[in-house]
């Protein structure tokens, strides 16, 4: 695929959007090798399918490379970039407008083979037994058509068992062979965790939460953490179209042991969170309403009361110290800040691409 002109003067955006903030900064890097750092993915303009990759190495002593699957690959991705999933070797780039997942080697980014067939609105991926799992919307405003994709990840291609599921599948992790999916609801929506056991014949088990759960991640016992935004019930107007009601918001702990909810922390009413992230013991949510990341200790039962203002964000993730967020945005190219926990102190700060939205570390 062609590069265009409008990807390269996005790339020229990039450094002149650098040298305004700061006239001391590094060029960006160039590397042969994207570990050692994180990798940034940004959805790209809906429609416009220029999905995009960028790293920043764990130093953070240089802008990010921007643009880096299309400067190792003479390509661009050719999509909206929904999510990626990594083996040990290997990154699966999803790209949801395309039916399409582009698999990569996991330090050099040069693409390995593609997947185009038994897909359709593929959202998140991830790995057990030796096999991928591709969680699908169907079309979206269908209640019976989802389901995952089975992937056989040793030659990289669909294999032809589907496992249906209930509607509205999104993300997806796991664990001792099973296999845990939240159900948004896609454009409706949803209040189950699925359980899938891949070691037995894909039996499926059911936890309720509340209403639209959608990140979900384990502690470091095992326990599943649930984010549940809520239903929207009514919205704000252009250009961000908040919400402005909506169901109750929750955040679940899970004994996966016995699929049983222990402990359910709720937002108060039309308070909702959209971000999760989980580090040495602490749970951290972002709330719109607020434009605020918030911590509790995994022992709390009691959502916190003070935060750490970063405006308003479409993805974030938490390392050692540090609170990594790209800021929302679709008409510019997004902006990666890391923040010192300690300090509340921004350290460092880079243009990523346009619609960043998930943030990996590799």
């Amino acid at each position: 695929m062609k590069i265009t002109k409008s990807i390269f003067k996005l790339f020229l955006l990039s450094l002149v959007f650098t040298a305004c903030n700061d006239e001391t900064a590094e060029i960006p890097e160039v590397s042969g090798r994207y570990d050692n750092g994180l990798i940034v993915s940004a959805e790209g303009a809906f429609g416009n399918k220029d999905g995009s990759i960028s790293y920043v190495n764990n130093d953070l002593n240089r802008l990010a490379t921007n643009f880096m699957y299309t400067g190792v690959n003479n390509a661009q991705l050719g999509g909206l970039v929904q999510s990626i999933a990594f083996t040990d070797t290997e990154a699966y780039v999803v790209l949801n407008d395309v039916n399409t997942i582009v698999v990569v080697d996991r330090f050099t980014f040069k693409k390995v083979t593609e997947i185009r067939t038994g897909l359709s609105n593929p959202r998140y991926m991830a790995f057990a037994n030796g096999k991928g799992y591709v969680t699908n919307w169907g079309s979206g405003s269908d209640t019976t058509d989802d389901y995952l994709a089975v992937i056989d990840v040793s030659t990289n291609t669909i294999e032809s068992t589907k496992i249906s599921l209930d509607n509205g599948v999104e993300r997806i992790v796991a664990k001792n062979s099973k296999l845990y999916v939240s159900h948004k609801g896609a454009f409706t929506s949803n209040n189950i965790i699925s359980v899938v056991d891949v070691s037995a014949n894909n039996a499926v088990a059911k936890i309720i939460v509340k209403d639209n759960p959608d990140e979900l991640l384990f502690d470091v016992a095992g326990n599943l953490i649930v984010l549940s935004e809520g239903r929207p019930l009514s919205y704000g107007g252009a250009p961000d179209y908040a919400v402005l009601t909506s169901t109750t918001s929750s955040i679940s702990f899970i004994n996966v042991n016995d699929n049983t909810v222990t402990k359910e922390i709720t937002f108060n009413d039309n308070e909702r969170a959209t971000q999760l992230s989980y580090n040495n013991g602490n749970v951290y949510y972002y709330m719109g309403s607020e434009k605020t990341v918030f911590s509790i200790n995994e022992s709390d039962t009691m959502l916190a009361t003070d935060g750490i203002s970063t405006g308003s964000i479409y993805g974030m993730a938490v390392k050692d110290n540090n609170l990594y967020t790209v800021s929302y945005n679709f008409t510019s190219l997004s902006k990666l800040i890391v923040t010192d926990l300690s300090s509340k102190q921004e350290i460092y700060t880079s243009p990523v691409g346009l619609g960043a939205s998930k943030i990996y570390f590799n």
